[in-house]
């Protein structure tokens, strides 16, 4: 049995509520002979702003580079002031995250408009728009500069094809398709996403067994409506891809279900894709489902395929028998009474 260090930065709102209910399933797995996990919280996010002055500490960003992993509860970043902190900027540009995964896939058992959708947005998630770089021309105009570097996008593009290809020799893939599609505006943005564009073909060339294509933004939007089973891995700059990644999971089963991991080279980070939620927080009726297929990427990140596949597979049980369900569900199941059903679905599937 291996254990893990885990670095959890519960955030705001909601955040402490899901991570909890993250840690009580990842610690079903070692009595099935899987992994075990030891876990290190921190603070981060607008309570800690308000609290410390501080939306990020030094500490917390040691603790999260000393760690194998870390999850994230989800952090209200709008709320914290210039210069009080950006605990997600500091994550990227600390852990060196190069890119975000976010898998859509439609859920047996979940009503959503789409049960053709099941695939992967791979942005970049430190340059282009968030990059951050504003400033004033005069009391009427102000300009927000996009960078696009080669090196960043040829080391998310390459993520990209890696997922592609990974998804294509799966076990018992649910499709095969071995398909990037890049997505771009060149026709306005003919420096940055020419670029882009030209790292992602280069990346393309060491993998030929992978369809290589490209989309202009708001083709790709339409067609994903459209005709969602097309689409197999989507590769896109950062504001591009953040929206992308919210249009399949609508198309899904929406955020509740919603997860995603930072990559780098040596660190990663992992957080559901929602919001902290505040009209809902301390009521214990959030959906704990995103931070827990957020965690069972980590896992899976860390090696243990099988256990992720079992976390994956309990949700998926506890979804299709429709028993317990969370409001935004359509049910009136608790945080609690969520996750002890996939605890319950989990200690089935392991033994």
């Amino acid at each position: 049995m291996t254990t893990y260090s885990i670095c959890v930065l519960p955030g705001d709102g909601i955040g402490p509520e899901v991570t909890d209910c993250a840690r009580q399933v990842l610690n079903t797995l070692a009595s099935g002979a899987g992994p075990s996990f030891t876990y290190d919280t921190h603070p981060a996010g607008h309570g800690t702003f308000l609290s410390d002055g501080h939306a990020m500490p030094e500490t917390s960003l040691d603790a999260a580079k000393a760690a194998d992993a870390v999850l994230l509860g989800a952090m209200d970043v709008a709320q914290i002031p210039p210069g009080g902190g950006d605990p997600l900027g500091d994550m990227r540009k600390g852990l060196e995250v190069g890119a975000s995964i976010r898998p859509s896939r439609a859920i047996a058992g979940v009503a959503s408009p789409s049960d053709d959708i099941d695939c992967v947005v791979v942005r970049e998630v430190t340059e282009g728009l968030y990059s951050r770089i504003e400033y004033q021309v005069d009391a009427d105009a102000a300009c927000a500069v996009r960078v696009i570097t080669r090196a960043a996008s040829t080391k998310t593009a390459r993520l990209a094809f890696e997922q592609a290809t990974a998804r294509q020799n799966a076990p018992n893939p649910t499709h095969i398709k071995g398909r990037v599609t890049a997505v771009h505006k060149i026709g306005v943005l003919k420096l940055t996403d020419g670029l882009f564009l030209e790292a992602a073909e280069t990346v393309a060339r060491d993998y030929p067994d992978i369809e290589f294509e490209t989309r202009n933004i708001d083709a790709c939007a339409m067609e994903m409506v459209r005709e969602p089973e097309h689409f197999d891995v989507i590769l896109a700059t950062n504001a591009f891809g953040d929206i992308l990644s919210d249009i399949g999971a609508g198309l899904a089963a929406g955020l509740g279900l919603a997860s995603s991991g930072c990559i780098g080279e040596r660190w990663a980070y992992f957080e559901p894709v929602h919001g902290t939620a505040p009209d809902i927080a301390g009521k214990g009726v959030a959906n704990p489902c995103a931070t827990i297929l957020s965690a069972a990427m980590m896992v899976r990140h860390l090696g243990e395929t099988a256990s992720a596949d079992s976390i994956e597979g309990a949700v998926a049980d506890v979804l299709a028998a429709g028993d317990v369900r969370t409001g935004d569900l359509g049910g009136n199941a608790t945080s609690a009474e969520m996750t002890d059903a996939i605890i319950a679905a989990l200690q089935a599937r392991i033994g």
